[in-house]
């Protein structure tokens, strides 16, 4: 039987945030978490190509929105970009944000904002169903592994994906 090793704690609790990020929102396509710069990386998948015009005015959307929670939950953001990467027929939308002042709330109003913009081009995993108190309770453990994370500072690059109906995270 393996021992315990005080060090494994951070990536543990980095790790059970991934997953339950992915378990409770099925319209994110990848998630990574980079220790150096105490960021999260969302990624989410378009089945088209996003135009820059509609892509800048998704940009400002998601940062005013976000800026506007910020400064209404009396918590000043770090951090925030939304970066577009194409490819072929398919667009890759990155939101990064800092892991000191994201909430649970923020991700749930990002994830709304996915969902409103782009109702049926957002990639979203079909088997993918909670019931209502399972999502409340997922919320709930999101919150406080953020809080943990902020706390304990992992300090291994993560990944994490779904997968023929499996999440999977990797140590990059």
């Amino acid at each position: 039987m393996g021992r315990f090793r005080p060090e494994e704690r951070p990536m543990s609790k980095s790790v059970s945030l991934l997953i339950s990020i992915l378990v409770r929102y099925p319209e994110v396509g990848s998630l990574r978490y980079d220790p150096r710069s105490q960021e999260l990386r969302f990624t989410f998948l378009l089945t088209r190509i996003l135009p820059e015009r509609e892509y800048e005015a998704l940009r400002r959307r998601v940062q005013e929105s976000l800026e506007a929670f910020s400064f209404l939950d009396g918590r000043p953001m770090r951090q925030c970009y939304v970066e577009r990467t194409s490819l072929d027929e398919l667009t890759m939308i990155e939101i990064r944000r800092d892991v000191d002042t994201l909430t649970q709330e923020e991700i749930a109003l990002v994830m709304e904002l996915m969902l409103q913009e782009f109702p049926h081009q957002l990639v979203v995993d079909p088997g993918a169903s909670l019931y209502e108190d399972e999502l409340a309770m997922q919320e709930e453990l999101i919150e406080q592994m953020l809080e943990d994370l902020r706390e304990s500072r992992g300090d291994r690059r993560l990944v994490a994906f779904r997968e023929e109906g499996r999440v999977m995270v990797f140590n990059q």
